[in-house]
């Protein structure tokens, strides 16, 4: 069988490159959460093909602490399977996914995970010039600072690199957000993170229970009370607030993997000048 060539039309470019290996312990959950997974993201987790690294394919790793201890980076470039995403809406079923990984860089080379634990792992390229596809909805133009995401949209394309099983849901490409638009973002996004206090809430609900069934009714306590509601519902504005907004808009910059040096419709290829990643 001849071998898929993933290197048609790749640019000569300087790259840098690091050793990576798999996580196999995100695989062995992703293969087994069809209960503890979004209906989305259980499509081909009995394929164990769907986990293999393939050239050119994004990588991530999970953030925080992992099981392992051999001072490696532990990657993978599939979100089929996904953990703890299982009640979380389709809106936000995106955000929840991307807020646990963080890019490490592009497959050099590619890898087939076994059964057990192995030792042997795979490159990947985190500076220089590399050759992508535009596999989400957004048209690149040269010069568009590009984030990585993932893509899944009903209509969504199928990959067409030769080689990828169709359910595969592979890390793809967007327009990053900057200036405003990244700004208001993270203060949305923040404001959804921050948790309003419970106790709070089921106090104000009591004392507008109360002036409702006040008799004779005061217009102006029930105004206060649903105030007071309204109020204790809404996210903290304080110095936690800022906080927030601080820490998420770190994360989206995170996202951002580089700079667009060719134009791009859905489905085409595009050169990507990957930006230095310090904690690489």
């Amino acid at each position: 069988m001849m071998r898929p060539n993933r290197r048609q039309n790749r640019i000569a470019g300087p790259g840098f490159h690091i050793n990576l290996r798999y996580d196999d312990s995100h695989m062995a959950r992703a293969m087994s959460a069809t209960s503890n997974a979004h209906g989305k993201l259980t499509m081909g987790t009995n394929q164990r093909e769907v986990f293999d690294v393939k050239e050119q394919e994004l990588l991530v790793c999970k953030k925080g602490n992992t099981m392992y201890h051999d001072g490696y980076t532990h990657a993978f470039s599939v979100a089929n399977g996904f953990p703890n995403t299982a009640g979380v809406s389709d809106k936000d079923l995106e955000e929840k996914i991307m807020e646990q990984v963080q890019f490490v860089g592009v497959a050099t080379t590619e890898y087939k995970p076994s059964k057990a634990y192995s030792e042997q792992g795979f490159v990947a390229q985190v500076g220089g010039v590399t050759t992508l596809i535009n596999e989400g909805e957004d048209t690149i133009r040269p010069g568009d600072k590009v984030a990585i995401s993932v893509n899944l949209t009903t209509g969504r394309m199928l990959t067409r690199d030769k080689g990828i099983p169709r359910e595969k849901i592979r890390f793809c490409l967007k327009k990053a957000l900057v200036g405003n638009d990244l700004v208001l973002k993270a203060v949305s996004d923040a404001q959804c993170v921050l948790s309003a206090d419970p106790q709070a809430i089921k106090k104000a609900q009591k004392e507008l229970k109360d002036a409702l069934a006040a008799k004779p009714k005061d217009a102006a306590a029930i105004k206060d009370a649903r105030d007071k509601l309204a109020a204790a519902k809404t996210c903290q504005r304080g110095a936690d607030g800022i906080v927030a907004v601080v820490n998420k808009l770190a994360e989206l910059n995170q996202r951002v993997i580089g700079k667009a040096a060719s134009f791009a419709r859905k489905g085409d290829r595009l050169e990507v000048i990957l930006q230095p990643r310090n904690p690489y």
